[in-house]
């Protein structure tokens, strides 16, 4: 998985990336959204205490960025060169359990380099990248499940950035239970906090109807946040502060969008929530899909002012809203929401598929929303479009450009759309549209379609040229083999015949589907 360009070094170098929890799902359900149909997302025959396998190489020594800004987050070892980090689901030699594997590439001159990994064994979920330690090198933060999968099982732990790259997984001190859904700065101090959204409620989708009882609650773990051994400064200290997020316990959030946008340099958060309230009469009159928390001197204080501004922006079917994320989409320096959309449309478009797109509600110093007009882009779209939406400057040109997935594109064969920037942002003028059959690709996709062709955000310059690269995931490639699909920007925008191709087994996971 993977904005403007600042000097570094003799080579242009990506913006500093806000921390958001949206992208980074994508950075596991990426991998695991087909392959969980192949192979189920399982009991794995790999450790869960995260011990590192044999990993590749190390890249060569980069430096800490001590600047004011912190670290590009897309770069673990301070080389100016962005790295990539997945999971990987395959199924074991005997074919009755899942292997999962955390698995790092690290950028060069020439991109992603195959012999330049690291590698971890358990079912690791969300990846973010922040710098939790504040040593100048991007973590990368994650949790694992136990042996039965459950939330209330996970265990937090992080992979810390240094000149040669991620160590092996380190378990950090959080509570029991504690599964890091994003991170940020939500009190101002200069520390990176760590946000769970919980889990359960009678109202969630995947619930019991009849249960009364939640999961965990939501919790924030103020920083610094230590590893397990490690000392913890008392500076600055808070407890895990339990937040009620779940709309008096009906449903918890299912997604969490982080990132400041009013520029005071506290991080905020959107939460959306997934919930079947129809035929419930013991659901709360006051039930909300979306809502916002600002954060403030105290921590994350909820802001009712904007629910229905949201709400509006975020309107989703019968499913709620679509997951957004964030990004700086105007080059403006503050964080703006990315939207996946759901329109209305006609019956005829409907039955064609129709009613998809995607949005963006930009922040500004009076708050977010209360800025430039919100951006729609839905005309004639797929009802799919405009998933996992994440912002990068493609095309070198210093205008922040989008790209969206389309994952339900001819039987989940998947689509990939860039949407140019400009000095009015992003749009449709121009758009390039990528999929499994666009000539020039590498590899050998699969005939039958299902390739879930999609990129897996965030954006990475892998080769520090100042152009934005897409990184994809294809596990049917190859009959059956898989293939990661590197392919660069350029000044026209994404170059297909200049992609590179690495397997699998190219990087030592090799991937086996049931």
């Amino acid at each position: 998985m993977f904005e403007g360009a600042e000097r570094h070094g003799d080579r242009r170098r990506p913006r500093r990336r806000a921390r958001t929890a949206a992208a980074a799902a994508a950075v596991v359900s990426a991998s695991c959204a087909l392959v969980l149909v192949l192979t189920g997302c399982g009991a794995s025959d790999t450790s869960s205490d995260g011990r590192s396998d044999s990993s590749g190489e190390r890249p060569p020594a980069g430096k800490a960025d001590d600047s004011e800004d912190g670290p590009d987050s897309g770069d673990f070892n301070g080389d100016g060169y962005d790295d990539y980090a997945t999971v990987v689901h395959s199924a074991s030699k005997d074919q009755k359990r899942t292997k999962d594997t955390l698995l790092v590439v690290y950028g060069s001159k020439k991109g992603l380099n195959r012999s330049w990994t690291t590698r971890a064994g358990g079912r690791f979920q969300l990846l973010l990248r922040t710098d939790l330690n504040g040593d100048g090198f991007t973590d990368l933060v994650t949790s694992r499940a136990g042996r039965a999968g459950t939330e209330a099982q996970a265990r937090a732990s992080a992979m810390f950035g240094g000149p040669r790259g991620l160590t092996g997984p380190r378990s950090l001190q959080v509570p029991k239970g504690f599964s890091p859904k994003a991170s940020g700065d939500f009190d101002g101090d200069g520390k990176t906090d760590l946000f769970d959204t919980g889990s359960g409620g009678p109202g969630a989708p995947d619930s019991d109807p009849s249960a009364r009882e939640g999961g965990p609650s939501a919790r924030i773990v103020y920083g610094p946040v230590a590893s397990a051994g490690e000392q913890r400064s008392r500076k600055h200290r808070r407890e895990p502060a339990p937040l009620d997020l779940s709309q008096h316990g009906y449903a918890a959030p299912d997604g969490a969008a982080a990132g400041d946008f009013d520029a005071d340099g506290r991080t905020d958060l959107v939460l959306t929530y997934g919930y079947d309230a129809e035929q419930d009469d013991s659901a709360p009159a006051d039930l909300t899909p979306v809502a916002y928390y600002r954060g403030t001197k105290r921590g994350l204080a909820r802001d009712r002012s904007l629910d229905e501004s949201l709400r509006q922006a975020l309107a989703g079917g019968q499913d709620g809203p679509r997951a957004p994320s964030v990004g700086d989409a105007d080059g403006d320096g503050i964080d703006d929401l990315l939207m996946p959309l759901t329109v209305p449309v006609s019956y005829a478009e409907e039955k064609a598929g129709k009613g998809g797109g995607v949005g963006v509600l930009y922040g500004a110093r009076s708050g977010l929303g209360t800025g430039k007009r919100t951006l729609r882009i839905t005309q004639g779209r797929h009802a799919s479009f405009g998933a996992s939406p994440s912002v990068g400057n493609v095309n070198g040109d210093d205008h922040p450009d989008i790209v969206a997935n389309t994952p339900d594109f001819r039987r989940h064969d998947g689509l990939v759309t860039l949407l140019p920037g400009g000095p009015d942002g992003p749009s449709a003028q121009s758009a390039q549209e990528i999929d499994a059959r666009t000539k020039g690709l590498p590899g050998t996709p699969n005939p039958h379609r299902w390739n879930a062709f999609h990129v897996q955000p965030p954006l990475l310059d892998t080769n520090g040229d100042g152009h934005e690269d897409a990184l994809v995931f294809v596990p049917l490639y190859n009959h059956r083999k898989g293939a990661f699909l590197e392919i660069p920007g350029s000044d026209k925008g994404f170059a297909p015949t200049r992609s590179r191709q690495l397997t699998p087994s190219d990087l030592g996971v090799p991937l086996r589907l049931r």
